[in-house]
């Protein structure tokens, strides 16, 4: 239990991780000092908020901008640097993967749209659904996400590739391009 060690919980009994993850566990069988049970219930509260945020969605049917966002949200909102994620679907929207594909910086991620047909083929996923975040705050895609979602969309269109939707989460919204296609980027991305 070196990972335990290094958080600074010397046990001096061997205490098996199931049994000290588990709903169950009792501090008072074992000779823990107060500290050792409140690091130990600290442990307990982050993994179960790291399962809950990474609950598997494979087999579950996306529905519509909204479903896809909340997905997505649960896992980008909270990050203080921009990932870029994608839905790999079949023809009836159900999820066959869901994957961070590409991690960025602050403001920033640099994506291969190369890479990203070359997975979705490797999954013969019929239809993407493709999600970043903007930490700053504001979900209102840029210049740089406009001509990105317009370029993946071809690539897509060629390889015969549905792609549904750019979601782009912040901590408080989301902006989803195939919600939100006004004539303001009608011109930028086809529909």
């Amino acid at each position: 239990m070196q990972a335990l060690e290094r958080l600074g919980l010397k046990l001096k009994e061997q205490i098996g991780l199931d049994e000290l993850l588990s709903e169950n566990f009792n501090p008072q069988l074992y000779s823990l000092t107060r500290s050792q049970e409140e690091k130990i219930s600290a442990l307990r509260d982050v993994v179960a908020a790291y399962v809950s945020i990474r609950e598997d969605i494979t087999g579950k049917i996306i529905k519509d901008s909204q479903q896809a966002a909340q997905i997505a949200g649960d896992r980008l909102r909270r990050l203080e640097h921009e990932e870029f994620w994608v839905a790999f679907l079949n023809r009836a929207n159900v999820v066959l993967s869901f994957e961070m594909i590409f991690k960025g910086s602050l403001d920033a991620v640099n994506i291969s749209h190369r890479d990203i047909i070359a997975k979705a083929l490797s999954k013969s996923a019929t239809n993407i659904i493709v999600f970043h975040n903007h930490p700053s705050g504001c979900p209102t895609p840029g210049t740089a996400d406009i001509e990105h979602t317009r370029m993946l969309q071809k690539a897509c269109k060629m390889m015969e590739i549905g792609m549904l939707d750019h979601i782009i989460v912040s901590p408080g919204s989301y902006f989803s391009f195939a919600d939100e296609c006004t004539t303001k980027f009608n011109n930028k991305i086809d529909r």
